[in-house]
C-alpha cells in the first residue's frame, strides 16, 4: 500500500469513527427513554395502565425494535459507506494502517524552547520527549489490544446474533414465516434476546466505540456528562 493510499484510508477511518460515535449517541438517547419503561416500577404503573396502556405498549415496542436495529447496525454492518465496529476493527488489522496510527498517536509536543542556549538542558528535554513518545506508543498498543478483546466479546455474544435476527426479520424487514400452515410475522420473542441484554450489550458497544475513537482519532468522550444529561432527559419525560 502506497503512502497516499494509507493516508486516504486513515481519512476514511477517521470519518467513520466519528460518525460511528454519532450513531451510538442516538442509540443511547433511545435507550435512555426505553430503560425506565423496562426497569423502573413506577413508570409502567403510571403510564402503562388504563386508557394509555395501548399507546404505552406501542411506544415500548417501537423503542425496543429501534434499539435492536441500532445495535445490529452499529456493530455488524458490512456496507462500504456505513460505519460499524466490525468494519473498523477489520481495517485496523492492516499493519501499515495501524503503524501509521500508532506513529500519530505517539507524537508529543516538543519540550525544547526555541533558542535555548543550554545544550545539557536541550539533551535532557529531548530524552524526555523520546521517553514520552515511547510511552504513548505503548499506550496505543494497550488500547488496541483491549479493542481486540472488546470486539471478541461482542462478536461472540449470543445477544448480538439475536439483535441481528430482529433487525433482519422484524425491524428493517417484515418477514413472513409459515407455522402450522399459517403465515405470520416473525415473533421477536423467539430471537433469544431479553430486556437485560439491551443494557449489557450497549455497555459492550460503548467500550468498543470508545476504544475505536482513541485508537483512530486519539479522542475521548465525556461519557459521565452524557449519562447525566440522558438521565435528566428521561426523568423529565417520565416525571420521575
Amino acid at each position: 500500500m502506497k503512502p497516499s493510499q494509507v493516508a486516504e484510508r486513515l481519512t476514511k477511518l477517521d470519518a467513520h469513527a466519528s460518525h460511528l460515535l454519532d450513531a451510538f449517541l442516538v442509540l443511547r438517547e433511545r435507550y435512555a427513554m426505553l430503560h425506565p419503561m423496562l426497569f423502573k416500577e413506577g413508570v409502567p404503573k403510571q403510564w402503562g395502565s388504563g386508557r394509555r396502556a395501548r399507546g404505552y405498549l406501542t411506544l415500548r415496542h417501537t423503542l425496543f425494535l429501534a434499539c435492536c436495529q441500532d445495535i445490529a447496525k452499529i456493530v455488524m454492518d458490512d456496507y462500504d459507506r456505513t460505519p460499524s465496529v466490525k468494519k473498523l476493527v477489520l481495517a485496523l488489522e492492516n499493519p501499515l494502517v495501524r503503524s501509521e496510527l500508532r506513529t500519530r498517536y505517539a507524537v508529543v509536543q516538543p519540550a525544547i524552547v526555541e533558542g535555548q542556549p543550554d545544550q545539557d538542558l536541550i539533551d535532557i528535554l529531548r530524552r524526555m520527549d523520546a521517553q514520552e513518545a515511547m510511552q504513548r506508543g505503548e499506550e496505543f498498543d494497550r488500547h488496541y489490544a483491549e479493542l481486540v478483546k472488546a470486539w471478541g466479546r461482542l462478536v461472540s455474544s449470543q445477544a448480538i446474533g439475536g439483535f441481528v435476527t430482529i433487525r433482519d426479520k422484524a425491524s428493517a424487514h417484515a418477514e413472513l414465516t409459515m407455522l402450522d400452515g399459517v403465515y405470520s410475522f416473525f415473533d421477536v420473542s423467539t430471537a433469544g434476546v431479553t430486556w437485560g441484554d439491551l443494557r449489557k450489550t450497549i455497555a459492550l458497544v460503548q467500550h468498543a466505540v470508545e476504544l475505536l475513537g482513541t485508537v483512530i482519532r486519539g479522542a475521548g468522550f465525556a461519557w459521565e456528562m452524557l449519562d447525566d444529561q440522558l438521565a435528566r432527559a428521561a426523568d423529565g419525560f417520565w416525571g420521575e
